[in-house]
């Protein structure tokens, strides 16, 4: 009984060890590159703030006006403006702006991997 708890104990640890690894390596997007994808975005209607937060370099959060559907294309059209900019490897999370202004609810309402 106890050999089975501590090999479980032994795969969570690692778990988190190369979890913590893989994200500490990843690359970080320069901040001059973030303020001219947050530009073009700025331009585009479909995104009517700016973009919600950029999480560690990498995860770009934006907002859109719900329209009861889902909203992947919208983030895969990010991905599409970061390869623009040299960035392969984000991470792209739509939420709908009016539940975060109106009740601070963060709904996440559509995403992308851009690879």
């Amino acid at each position: 009984m106890i050999s089975k708890r501590l090999t479980i104990l032994i795969l969570i640890a690692l778990s988190v060890g190369v979890t913590w690894y893989i994200e500490s390596n990843r690359p970080e997007v320069p901040q001059a590159t973030r303020a001219q994808v947050e530009a073009e975005l700025a331009q585009n209607p479909t995104f009517p703030a700016r973009p919600v937060w950029w999480d560690k370099g990498y995860r770009l959060g934006v907002g859109v006006i719900p329209d009861g559907s889902n909203r992947d294309a919208d983030a895969q059209g990010v991905c599409e403006l970061l390869r623009k900019h040299g960035i392969h490897e984000a991470q792209v999370e739509v939420y709908d702006v009016l539940q975060i202004q109106n009740d601070d609810e963060w709904v996440q309402i559509g995403g992308a991997r851009c690879d």
